[in-house]
């Protein structure tokens, strides 16, 4: 939701360089991806709601990312690795859990997938590639600021030392033409905000620097990291590790180079900068997938069917997962998992659950006989991989999408809210409410608060709290109203207060 902010601030006439939030500046991402996904909520606003057209800019970076990829392996390995780079791509675990999202960092992503595409073929095509390496820099920078140039830069500025053949006068007059490009663009919109707002210029400059200022924190939850790292790029790591074994002796080709350099980029910004969250690791994904692609045509047999089988057990046991929870959901069994449930969304109110229980059976069905009508070639285990994880998130979309709708739903509070502050709403301040919460408010309801140490003479305070904790509030302050959204340890409690 958080992300939904600064595309209605677009479309209710904010401003299209610097993205907003309730009527703030929000510097947590830069612009790119509001402006895709205000375009499509533009277009499609009379189809489908809002939220739901913005969000396709997810689906259309996360296509770009794997097409992308997917071109960028054919050029660097041949035809025959378009296919699993793509299918490699899609059954990434990292990818499907934000690819439903509203998330900036997927339009990163898209960037860095389109630097690789070009620079897999410098040496062929050199004049394009630097043009399509310089954009995908580009559309890094617009998407992550300074972080996304730190993931692209450097790769095309050492690619002429990975690959003797760009070593070329056309070569290298190629890639100085693209970092001519991203200079250009990108000088572009940071002179348009200078303009437009001289002074947000310094505060980004500064954000930018302490984002990517390296730090050892994260060295001291090297077990936290590593347990990250381990599911999120699964199964993209075991065959990339196959895949930089197996080729050593040939570890200075360019095939080897370029992805494993990526790689290791990558995973030494991830562990050096910013905090420790899945979103951060995406980045690791794109040169990743192309390691992947290079050794899983080369697995043995042995490897590749158990890959296979792996897959296809694993997909079918948490699919029995989900119809356990959604038994536990609906009907209170098994009754240890039906009271956790119960816990974390007391108020639930079952609804009627026939047709979605049709369409998951017909899922689940097809999540058990496609994986064995696949034609047995290297491409099988990628395959069946990709289309198990698509399946079994449509299974768990399709059964457990009301339940995940009322956790985290504001709307119905926000329309509560909107009633109960009636003609006071001009001001409000705010204690613990984050970005997401505010968003939320201005999209649904159209409520905007202030800081709590703003210098208005606000009649009433909102605040946030997440669990059981809670923060006093000066007695000055009545509470008028409460509402509580979810359960366990992650309830969420909202309280209205009016001045005394």
């Amino acid at each position: 939701m958080t992300h939904l902010g600064p595309i209605h601030a677009i479309l209710q006439g904010g401003s299209w360089l610097l993205p907003e939030i309730a009527g703030e500046i929000y510097r947590g991402a830069s612009p790119l991806y509001y402006w895709v996904g205000a375009l499509l909520a533009q277009l499609l606003g009379w189809l489908l709601p809002v939220h739901d057209a913005a969000r396709l800019a997810t689906t259309l970076f996360c296509a770009a990312t794997l097409y992308w990829t997917g071109l960028a392996a054919k050029r660097l390995y041949g035809e025959a690795s378009f296919a699993p780079a793509i299918l490699l791509g899609m059954g990434s675990l990292g990818l499907v859990v934000h690819a439903h999202e509203t998330q900036p960092q997927l339009a990163q992503l898209a960037g860095m997938a389109l630097c690789f595409a070009g620079l897999g073929e410098l040496s062929e095509h050199p004049r394009r590639a630097g043009i399509q390496a310089g954009l995908g820099a580009a559309l890094a920078f617009l998407a992550s600021g300074l972080s996304g140039l730190a993931f692209t830069i450097p790769v095309i500025v050492l690619t002429p030392l990975l690959c003797p053949r760009c070593r070329s006068r056309t070569a290298l007059g190629s890639i100085a033409l693209g970092l001519g490009l991203t200079t250009l663009i990108s000088a572009l919109w940071l002179s348009a905000v200078a303009h437009h707002a001289p002074g947000e210029i310094t505060l980004w400059w500064q954000e930018e620097l302490a984002s990517t200022r390296p730090h050892a924190s994260h060295l001291s939850e090297l077990g936290k990291l590593l347990q990250l790292f381990g599911w999120f790029a699964w199964p993209l790591w075991p065959i990339a590790g196959w895949a930089v074994w197996r080729n050593r002796q040939v570890i200075a080709s360019p095939q080897l180079a370029l992805p494993l350099t990526g790689s290791v980029l990558a995973i030494f910004m991830v562990v050096t900068t910013g905090g420790l969250r899945t979103a951060g690791l995406l980045p690791v994904l794109p040169p990743l997938c192309l390691l992947a692609a290079f050794g899983v045509s080369s697995l043995r047999r042995g490897a590749a069917n158990a890959f296979d089988w792996f897959g296809v057990m694993t997909f079918i046991f948490f699919g029995i997962v989900v119809w356990l929870g959604w038994s536990a959901l609906h009907f209170g069994w098994p009754p240890g998992l039906a009271r956790q449930v119960a816990r974390m969304a007391p108020d639930f109110q079952h609804g009627t659950w026939l047709a979605g229980a049709l369409i998951g059976l017909t899922l689940s069905l097809m999540l058990v006989i496609l994986p064995l009508a696949t034609q047995h070639s290297v491409q099988r285990g990628a395959t069946n991989w990709a289309l198990g994880m698509t399946l079994l998130w449509c299974l768990a979309v399709t059964l457990w999408q009301p339940w995940f709708a009322h956790t985290k739903n504001y709307q119905p509070l926000a329309a509560e809210l909107r009633q109960v502050i009636g003609p006071e709403a001009d001001c409000i301040k705010r204690r613990n409410l984050g970005d997401t919460q505010r968003a939320a408010l201005d999209y649904f309801a159209n409520i905007r608060t202030v800081r709590y140490d703003a210098a208005e003479d606000c009649k009433l305070l909102l605040t946030y709290n997440v669990g059981g904790s809670t923060r006093s509030v000066p007695s000055e302050w009545q509470p008028v109203w409460e509402r509580r959204l979810g359960g366990g340890r992650k309830a969420e409690t909202f309280k209205l207060y009016r001045r005394d």
